[in-house]
């Protein structure tokens, strides 16, 4: 895949278009940044080309993706050590050398990984009676599976994916030991001020059956990080078509005496993947999960056939295959060359080559504007299920009328007629308009679980 023809929309809503960059159009920083990644072996001196100014901008690269620690290791095991004590920047108005200041912050991100592990196996030891029910997603996984020092990986949240018909069950465990549900965040409820919210049930209202619920849970604690539950494990608007067999093949990590349940290597990739194409591509620590995830597929080369019948099914090849491109290109990522090829599905046509990124990946129904997901459906690679689920969208269920706009369960013609109107005006609006309009008046009443 040729990164430098797709156009990119940061954040899939503001009017930044970007390319893809290639590893020789990146910064100073950033390639420095991607040669300590990649662990190779330099030819000259790595910091001869860098400036003081480009050095700087290095050291806050390595801080906001808190990769001090993966890059440490990667400085000793390339016997750069001296290399790195002899450049010095300015740190806060005094020099100090670029390998103390590494050295310092993995120390800072040591600590701050043992001190979030706790709260993760205090996580596990409050919901074992779902264990068989939560599936652990993202960094909280890869950092115990695919990194060889799993403190090298730091999550902010914890993501988990879990079926809704225990969702009950674990707010009920949360909300006894303190934990709530964070109110007035349109991150952590998608469906806030767009839909109901005055009960757990009225999340996983929605016009078609193959919609996933536009609310996730994000629940909070003093002291701890957010547990951010989702629905469907890629978490982009539609459900998952094979989740029964992504449920089935699901493994048992061993850890600190527990155990948790994690997605398959595979769907483990497929998630960092979709999860780069949310983030428009940018961040170095996601896109080095996907390397060493996919060096972990590399063991068994044949499982990648499987991995591209996966993203077909799915229809997320286009989104796999740039960020597996990315990596090679970027970190250096081998035996991914006839996968990239396979997956290559969006080459077929000029309009998706360049734009298949400058629309949000995201598909909910309620959030996203017609226009907006129209063009996700005709940019898609499940261009034809995405079209179809949005015209049957068109006519919801009577029920689901009754419980979304009215809260009650029956109604009478006109009441019928009204909702219809309502629910081609909600399709139609971006949710961002209705929150700041007729929203907050239509959905009154407290977020479920805010409850004092």
């Amino acid at each position: 895949m040729d990164l430098t023809k797709y156009l990119c929309r940061q954040s899939g809503s503001s009017g930044w278009f970007f390319t893809l960059a290639s590893f020789q159009s990146l910064s100073l920083a950033e390639r420095l940044m991607a040669q300590l990644l990649r662990r190779s072996k330099f030819g000259e001196s790595p910091l001869n080309e860098q400036t003081d100014e480009s050095l700087a901008q290095f050291m806050n690269l390595v801080n906001q993706n808190e990769l001090a620690g993966y890059i440490l290791e990667s400085i000793y095991l390339l016997g750069l050590e001296s290399v790195f004590r002899a450049r010095t920047i300015n740190d806060g108005g005094s020099p100090a050398d670029v390998f103390s200041l590494i050295s310092r912050h993995a120390a800072l991100e040591a600590i701050k990984f043992e001190k979030f592990d706790n709260k993760f196996v205090k996580f596990l030891d409050l919901t074992k009676a779902l264990q068989a029910q939560l599936v652990w997603l993202k960094g909280i996984v890869t950092s115990r599976t695919c990194y060889t020092e799993p403190s090298q990986r730091l999550s902010g949240d914890f993501d988990c994916f879990l079926d809704s018909q225990f969702a009950h069950e674990l707010h009920e465990i949360l909300y006894e030991d303190g934990f709530r549900i964070i109110g007035a965040d349109n991150g952590f409820c998608n469906q806030l001020g767009v839909g109901p919210v005055v009960s757990l049930d009225n999340l996983f209202l929605v016009p078609e059956d193959q919609f996933v619920p536009s609310a996730v849970m994000g629940y909070f604690k003093n002291r701890c990080p957010i547990l951010d539950v989702k629905f469907n494990p890629l978490d982009r608007g539609l459900k998952m078509i094979e989740l029964e067999r992504f449920k089935s093949e699901c493994t048992l990590v061993n850890w600190r005496g527990r155990q948790f349940l994690a997605p398959s290597l595979i769907d483990q990739l497929i998630i960092a993947l979709t999860h780069l194409e949310k983030d428009r591509f940018l961040g170095w620590k996601q896109l080095l999960d996907i390397k060493l995830i996919a060096e972990k597929i590399n063991e068994t080369p044949d499982s990648w056939s499987e991995f591209v019948r996966r993203c077909r099914v799915e229809g997320v090849s286009t989104a796999c295959c740039a960020g597996l491109s990315l990596a090679q290109d970027r970190l250096g990522l081998s035996g991914v060359e006839k996968v990239i090829a396979e997956t290559n599905v969006a080459g077929q046509g000029i309009s998706r080559r360049l734009f298949s990124f400058t629309v949000t990946p995201l598909f909910y129904w309620n959030t996203s504007s017609l226009p907006m997901l129209f063009a996700n459906a005709a940019l898609a690679d499940d261009s034809p299920r995405k079209t179809a689920v949005l015209r049957r969208s068109f006519v919801p269920r009577k029920d689901f009328l009754a419980n979304y706009y009215f809260g009650k369960q029956n109604l009478n013609p006109l009441e019928y007629s009204l909702g219809l109107l309502l629910h081609w005006l909600v399709l139609f609006l971006p949710g961002g308009l209705i929150r700041r309009t007729f929203g907050p008046r239509l959905w009154k009443g407290k977020q479920f679980g805010t409850q004092s």
